[in-house]
């Protein structure tokens, strides 16, 4: 039977903000320090989420973030709800503005009387 791969294509090139919510295996022990309450921000790495099934997160220039293997997503209203095998992190989106070209207008109205 094969196995079926999280396609990230979704979170692609929008701002993310990963909070870990549940610690699933180390029971607070994490090896990087990474506990229940930790916010990640930055873009994801669409090339190698999809290659490693993980939310890889660039925070920085030089700077990255992964999670373990993605083994569920639920899609919620403002949040995806994202179990890995070691924790579970709520996912959003962290865009300020509509991306894209805005247009404005001005317009002045003549009194045809």
């Amino acid at each position: 039977m094969e196995k079926k791969l999280i396609d990230f294509d979704k979170y692609a090139k929008i701002p993310l903000k990963l909070t870990k919510l549940r610690d699933n295996r180390f029971f607070g022990e994490h090896p990087n320090q990474i506990y229940e309450g930790a916010v990640k921000e930055g873009i994801l790495h669409l090339e190698l989420s999809n290659k490693y099934q993980c939310f890889f997160i660039l925070d920085g220039p030089d700077r990255y973030f992964h999670t373990s293997e993605v083994k569920k997503i639920e899609e919620h209203p403002g949040y995806d709800l994202v179990t890995t095998l070691n924790s579970t992190y709520r996912v959003e989106f962290t865009m300020s503005a509509i991306p894209g070209v805005q247009e404005k207008y001005s317009l002045k109205l003549e009194d045809p009387e």
